[in-house]
């Protein structure tokens, strides 16, 4: 038998008990994370619910109830379908980007990544969340370009946001005298002309930046920066966007079919729940809602939509109950797409579960 050495047996047992705190510091900190995280989801969670019982406490649940009991069924029909539209237009946007960046996939390949995205969208906080899903997913599946594939998804949104600008802007300058007949909504239209300007100039500096880029002292910075790397991959990423222009131009005519398309099925759910209200003037409401409701203080922008659906539409002579249905009805239409998202992701998940079992 091999004799006890009392040393070692002394620095095994150290090294367990070392490696027992380092994993008990791990689960510490992933708890942290993880409970930091809930509270964050907690949090507006809370927010959403309060502005909506702030909203609904003025409002009867019973004649909600009955205006969505007679809505017509063929105009909601037509409004699930258009939603649809939306997303192969959203699709083909963020496919012309990709393939400015060399990245192809195909469009069933980006609908599905985009209906994932969707899917995410309805219980992230704010509207944008489902972005974030959408990078992950662009990275796995061009590993090589990672700084490519996220900036095509930034690119999406961005140039998204600018077209819905563009168009609210100028609905805005046309329709300003029927929509501000109130101190609140002067104020609200207020702040969105002051973002849109300031996206429009980010815009601007965005359409600079390439030729800013190929200066000397910028590339001497992307070789001394601390992440140079990345910054390079980031330069060239940009250069090739300005390399192809047409990339752009396509991916604003896709995003003039999208938003054209969600103004298209708002207006048949409006139809749907009889509220005459001019497609124009409906437009440029759901163009400023859209902006706010982007904020990330609530679960899918819930309250917040709803709050300011009111605001707009009872100087417009509709009531509480009929601007919060409205909300709750576009609303579950776009719901309709993101649980069509949730099966792919689901299908996609027990896929790869499948692949790796062996």
């Amino acid at each position: 038998m091999r004799a006890r050495d009392p040393d070692r047996e002394e620095e095994a047992s150290r090294s367990r008990s070392g490696n027992g705190q380092e994993v008990l510091i791990l689960e510490r900190y992933s708890f942290m994370d993880k409970f930091r995280g809930f509270g964050w989801v907690l949090l507006r969670s809370s927010v959403s619910v309060l502005l909506l019982t702030l909203i609904i406490r003025r409002v009867p649940w019973a004649a909600i109830d009955e205006t969505l009991r007679e809505a017509d069924p063929v105009w909601l029909l037509g409004a699930i379908l258009l939603a649809g539209v939306q997303v192969a237009f959203a699709s083909l946007r963020w496919q012309a980007l990709l393939r400015a960046q060399e990245i192809p996939l195909s469009l069933g390949e980006t609908m599905r990544l985009t209906l994932i995205g969707r899917f995410f969208n309805a219980f992230l906080p704010g509207s944008t969340g489902g972005d974030l899903v959408r990078i992950y997913y662009a990275v796995r599946l061009a590993p090589k370009q990672k700084a490519a594939a996220s900036l095509s998804v930034l690119y999406d949104r961005f140039v998204g946001v600018v077209i819905l600008l563009l168009i609210g802007s100028g609905l805005c300058f046309f329709l300003y005298p029927i929509l501000a007949k109130g101190s609140l909504v002067q104020d609200i239209l207020l702040v969105f002309l002051l973002v849109a300007l300031g996206i429009f100039l980010v815009a601007l500096l965005a359409w600079l930046l390439p030729s800013l880029l190929r200066r000397r002292p910028f590339r001497l910075m992307e070789r001394h920066a601390p992440f140079h790397r990345l910054l390079e991959e980031l330069s060239h990423a940009t250069r090739r966007f300005a390399a192809d222009r047409n990339a752009t131009v396509r991916a604003a005519l896709f995003s003039l079919g999208a938003h054209s398309s969600t103004f298209g099925f708002a207006w048949f759910a409006a139809t749907a729940l009889r509220l005459p209200i001019p497609f124009f003037i409906l437009a440029t409401i759901l163009a400023v809602v859209s902006v706010f409701d982007a904020i990330p203080i609530s679960i899918s922008g819930l309250g917040v939509r709803e709050g300011l659906l009111v605001l707009f539409f009872q100087p417009l002579g509709f009531t509480s109950t009929q601007a919060v249905t409205f909300s709750l009805l576009f609303f579950g239409t776009t719901l309709f797409w993101s649980f069509a998202g949730g099966i792919v992701y689901w299908r996609q998940k027990a896929k790869r579960s499948a692949e790796a079992a062996p």
